[in-house]
């Protein structure tokens, strides 16, 4: 490692969209500001611009990227594919940074000085950033699960709470709102009214079509619920 007089320190401030990069020298002088686009083609842009400028001040660039795993990702791999020297700065050195100032500001490019400064500060031992695929690939798994998941927890409870309205008995019937049989059932009777007229046989003979285990008693304790029930119809409904 060089001494600190040595670099180009370019902090980045990343976000889904853009980025913002700000260059600095070992003396927290702001020598230049670039705002890019987070694609590809921009970030060639971006290696060009602090190259040159690197070249002209006879500085080697070394970019801090604020959280290198989330949507600076493609920024970071792009460029350690240049053989670029590329340190992670945790947020949470960025935040006590902008804290320490007499008046706290909060832009891009503030933040992005921000992360130039402890760049700076930390050269030495600020963690190199490594994004491996197989960790990034097992995270869009496991994010993608709990995404799934809690739709479903949702989904299922608005259907508890929709169904409660038409059928304020439906546990005694059906205690698994989202079993084969029941899904059917809500989806052809949505309210007491459309069984008008429909028979304990009927009912058994069709919902064993959807579940074989579905017996003569099932169809009769569900007939008599709504019954128990009474008239749960309102208007909008």
């Amino acid at each position: 490692m060089q001494r600190r007089e040595s670099y180009l320190y370019v902090g980045m401030d990343l976000h889904k969209k853009t980025h913002t990069a700000v260059l600095v020298n070992c003396w927290y002088e702001k020598l230049e500001t670039l705002v890019i686009e987070n694609k590809p083609v921009e970030f060639e842009k971006l290696s060009k611009r602090v190259n040159k400028k690197a070249l002209s001040l006879g500085l080697t660039p070394v970019y801090g990227l604020e959280n290198a795993y989330g949507h600076g990702r493609s920024l970071a791999v792009f460029l350690l594919e240049k053989d670029c020297v590329v340190k992670d700065v945790n947020p949470a050195l960025a935040y006590d940074r902008r804290r320490s100032a007499p008046t706290m500001k909060k832009n891009d490019e503030y933040d992005a000085y921000c992360v130039a400064m402890v760049l700076i500060d930390q050269l030495h031992t600020l963690p190199d950033a490594k994004p491996a695929d197989n960790y990034w690939t097992l995270s869009q798994l496991v994010n993608r699960r709990d995404t799934i998941v809690n739709d479903g927890i949702r989904l299922k409870n608005a259907l508890h709470e929709q169904v409660s309205v038409a059928y304020p008995s439906y546990r005694k019937f059906f205690s698994e709102i989202d079993l084969k049989s029941a899904l059917y059932f809500w989806k052809a009777y949505p309210s007491p009214m459309h069984l008008t007229g429909k028979t304990a046989e009927d009912l058994t003979a069709e919902l064993r079509a959807i579940a074989s285990n579905i017996s003569k008693s099932k169809a009769d304790l569900i007939l008599d619920c709504v019954q128990n029930d009474g008239d749960t119809l309102r208007e909008y409904q």
